[in-house]
């Protein structure tokens, strides 16, 4: 989708090391767990970024690029790359649409808004970063990694959202190769959804009459079509593969969000017995494994009310288990059942937007320190 650049200057994001301190506190915007590691990438802030004013970041970088292994204990920084200082959509993370690591070397971002998007990546832990281009003057519509490949949806956008000539592109980890395989009929505004786990793919079409899933268990080269009507949604649903049979499925349905799981590979699904979940109201959704998610839905009305969920046996149970104090949960990230990240704006500021981590399955909460 195209959002309003308010406010665009270029500026590069400097490289730290390990035990370097900021100049201010950090606002964590994004969090991506690196694989199905222990590892955690967080991207923040600094608390003294003006979105009206990028050049107050004076010498010191707006963007901050850290990783974790032991669940926000410790911290080592590596570099980002060359970042369009922006406010699109409410963010403050710039171009930067996207942060994905395929491992700990092999990181992707993804740049961008509207009709030309771009591809950076780096090889060596993002200690550097460099571009490498999937296909001319193409969007990315959605993206995606396995341990050893990555996968894109890419298509020809027009300013105004709309694209034409879908197609699904494969490459190694080194992203500098890349084959394509056609995507004839799909309707341009309503989106794809994109999921993949070894040599297995999945794609999600919404339709004007029916919601379809295509799976390929040949790295996208040949795909079968099934029918999932219960997935309806304004928009694809997003797919999260955890397994080859087991995915996870985000369906925006206007206001509000549906959620479901599949042990088959897509064939049959769960409906996850969710409350209405506002896709506006600063909640977050977590898959973390084939047997567990955690849902967070925002906050509420009666203080102390447990908001964060644990989703079970195969996505028909949910159990609240602790509380969530934010007004927005920035990036929620469980690296298994008991260890997890959110990044945690409390009063809608950066000054008051926090890393908080568990240990104990979300029940408590502590605050990291990431200056």
């Amino acid at each position: 989708m195209v959002g309003i650049l308010i406010s665009s200057v270029v500026l590069t994001a400097g490289s730290l090391s390990a035990g370097d301190v900021v100049g201010s506190a950090l606002a964590p915007q994004l969090l991506d767990r690196v694989s199905s590691s222990s590892t955690v990438a967080v991207v923040s802030t600094s608390v003294k970024f003006e979105s009206s004013n990028p050049a107050a970041c004076h010498y010191q970088s707006c963007f901050t690029l850290q990783r974790t292994s032991d669940n926000g204990a410790t911290f080592t920084t590596g570099s980002l790359p060359a970042v369009a200082v922006a406010v699109v959509n409410g963010s403050l993370l710039g171009d930067i649409r996207d942060v994905i690591f395929a491992s700990q070397d092999d990181g992707f971002i993804l740049q961008g808004s509207g009709p030309v998007t771009t591809l950076k990546v780096t090889v060596d832990g993002a200690k550097t970063w460099h571009s490498e281009r999937i296909a001319p003057n193409v969007s990315i519509v959605d993206f995606t990694t396995t341990h050893h490949e990555l996968y894109a949806v890419i298509a020809h956008c027009a300013a105004n959202g709309r694209c034409t000539d879908y197609r699904i592109a494969r490459s190694p980890l080194t992203a500098n190769h890349w084959t394509f395989t056609p995507l004839a009929t799909w309707p341009s505004g309503m989106g794809v959804g994109l999921g993949a786990y070894g040599s297995h793919v999945w794609l999600t079409q919404q339709t004007h009459a029916t919601v379809l899933v295509y799976a390929s268990d040949d790295q996208g080269r040949t795909f079968t079509r099934s029918s999932a009507p219960m997935l309806g949604s304004v928009y694809a649903c997003s797919i999260t593969a955890k397994s080859t049979i087991v995915l996870w499925a985000e369906c925006p349905t206007g206001m509000s969000v549906s959620f479901f799981y599949s042990r088959d590979g897509g064939v049959r699904w769960n409906r996850i017995p969710v409350t209405q979940f506002a896709g506006t109201g600063g909640g977050a959704f977590d898959p973390v494994s084939s047997t567990i998610g955690y849902l967070e839905y925002g906050p509420s009305d009666t203080p102390g009310t447990k908001n964060l969920y644990r989703i079970t046996d195969d996505g028909r149970t949910m159990t609240p288990v602790g509380t969530l104090a934010c007004n927005i949960v920035n990036g929620l990230v469980f690296t298994d059942e008991m260890h997890g990240l959110a990044a945690c704006d409390r009063s809608n500021t950066q000054a008051t937007t926090y890393l908080l981590r568990t240990s104990d399955g979300g029940a408590t909460w502590k605050r990291v320190n990431l200056t």
